[in-house]
């Protein structure tokens, strides 16, 4: 085959893809996909005498380099990536899991806020079958419990009210019997409205009024997905996240996990593995196309937080100046693509509009591009077993003060103040950014990779087509559909 005609069928596959992702995700700005593929066509090109699995660890070995870079911040990071439609599987793991352990594909991560999608999923499964209604009011469940909460379910899932009890849920001040726990849940009353303001509290309480919570957990998710690793029970398995003599990062699980509760807002353990499972339940219809968009839908159609007399409202930060509006990215416990294109750190840009995501205190992410096929996350085992000293990834809340960081070609990564700077060998700043935007990079990197080999595979696939080569075929699926595994030291 000669190189123009191979070109041409890169074109033409580039071209069917590019349509593909704008169709399924409406996209409303794909001129940075155009340029992709783009250089990703010049690149195939040189690679046409390659055999596949060639082509497939080229194409890798960016994504691969980056793993390794953010590795290099974290003790241990663990990370999964799939599409769907290509069959391609990516699984790495770095670093250590205790002082004494490496990373693998075993080591079971504090997912922290991450577990907020579980209670999600469970309350919309027990939705669709019945079992608890979205639309009844939070103090009709519970006997009563909740006498305050004359909201329904579905809104406040949907982080529309400001929540508030009359004492902490956690312990800073004073040792919480389960007595004075639960009179203080039950004392949870409405703040504000219209708020969208990010809070544990109302997972907690929608945990709390489902119905057999543990039991259908077990039935949803470890039965039904096969997520065997994932859990909220921590006598099984090698944990990560986790400070000496606790047994979760989160303060108020643990007081739940004390008097053996699971909360809903924080305290699963899973795997990147089983996270890539969860995607394909719901890719094959774990959930119908309504739950899902219920999920992704804010408690209201106004993509922007309007003030009580309906101007809009806008970010002000400590000196009163404002910095843009207020919008609206919040769903059912998941971020998602923004309707009118307003970035969140959460999405990556290649993602259609239905997509989400979730996020962790102790450097967990994941996002969920069911019609597009695509899913990636990244767990990160945030402390340092050297000295105790945190350092956890795209988390602002965390101090990290000494965290330089050298790679392999001698480029420097250095985070002063909220600050990350990029330092080359001689030690001169070559880029910066704030460092809670670490792995933005891995997050692209990520979902750019499994399209750049979707669209290798069509092409190599269209070119054995053409040759009716059933050898290269065999080729190309024995490289791109068999798991990759990617273990550093």
């Amino acid at each position: 085959m000669e190189k123009e005609e191979y070109l041409g069928i890169i074109t033409e596959e580039e071209y069917k893809l590019i349509l593909e992702l704008v169709k399924n995700g409406k996209l409303q700005e794909y001129r940075y996909l155009v340029e992709m593929f783009e250089k990703e066509k010049n690149e195939l090109a040189a690679m046409m005498d390659m055999d596949p699995n060639d082509v497939y660890n080229k194409i890798i070995s960016d994504y691969l380099k980056t793993v390794k870079g953010i590795s290099m911040l974290v003790p241990g990071l663990s990370t999964g990536i799939k599409d769907a439609k290509s069959g391609v599987s990516i699984y790495t793991y770095n670093g250590k899991a205790s002082k004494d352990e490496l990373v693998d594909e075993n080591t079971r991560f504090d997912l922290a806020s991450s577990t907020k999608l579980f209670t999600v999923l469970e309350t919309l499964k027990l939705a669709e079958e019945g079992k608890f209604d979205l639309d009844k009011l939070v103090s009709e469940y519970k006997e009563g419990k909740y006498s305050k909460l004359n909201i329904p379910a579905l809104k406040m899932a949907k982080f529309y009210y400001d929540l508030r009890t009359d004492g902490r849920l956690d312990e800073r001040d004073g040792e919480l019997s389960l007595e004075e726990l639960q009179r203080r849940l039950s004392s949870t009353s409405i703040a504000k409205e219209n708020t969208f303001v990010y809070s544990d509290i109302p997972f907690i309480i929608l945990r709390d009024i489902l119905p057999d919570a543990d039991e259908y957990f077990k039935k949803y998710f470890n039965e039904e997905m096969g997520l065997l690793q994932t859990s909220y029970d921590r006598s099984f398995g090698v944990l990560t996240g986790m400070r000496e003599n606790e047994t979760v990062n989160d303060p108020k699980a643990r007081v739940f996990e004390r008097y053996s509760l699971n909360p809903g807002h924080a305290g699963i353990f899973s795997t990147s593995r089983d996270l890539v499972k969860l995607f394909e339940s719901l890719n094959n219809g774990f959930l119908s196309h309504e739950s899902i968009t219920k999920m992704v839908t804010p408690a209201f159609d106004t993509p922007i937080l309007l003030n009580p007399d309906g101007t809009m409202s806008f970010k002000k930060n400590k000196d009163g100046f404002t910095s843009g509006i207020q919008n609206v990215s919040r769903g059912m416990g998941v971020y998602f693509k923004h309707p009118e294109g307003i970035r969140a750190n959460e999405m990556v840009n290649a993602m259609g509009d239905e997509s989400f995501a979730i996020a962790g205190f102790t450097g967990t992410w994941a996002a969920f591009d069911l019609k597009n096929g695509l899913t990636a996350n990244i767990l990160a085992n945030p402390l340092s077993f050297e000295g105790e000293r945190e350092i956890v990834i795209d988390n602002e809340k965390f101090n990290i003060v000494d965290c330089g960081k050298r790679f392999t070609d001698g480029t420097r990564f250095k985070v002063s103040g909220k600050m990350s700077k990029v330092l080359d060998s001689e030690g001169d700043v070559i880029g910066s950014a704030p460092f809670t935007r670490i792995t933005n990079t891995l997050k692209e990197e990520a979902i750019y990779t499994l399209l750049k080999l979707r669209l290798a595979k069509n092409t190599l696939m269209r070119k054995a087509e053409i040759d009716q080569s059933s050898v290269l075929d065999n080729e190309i699926l024995k490289s791109f559909e068999a798991p990759r595994i990617v273990k550093g030291k």
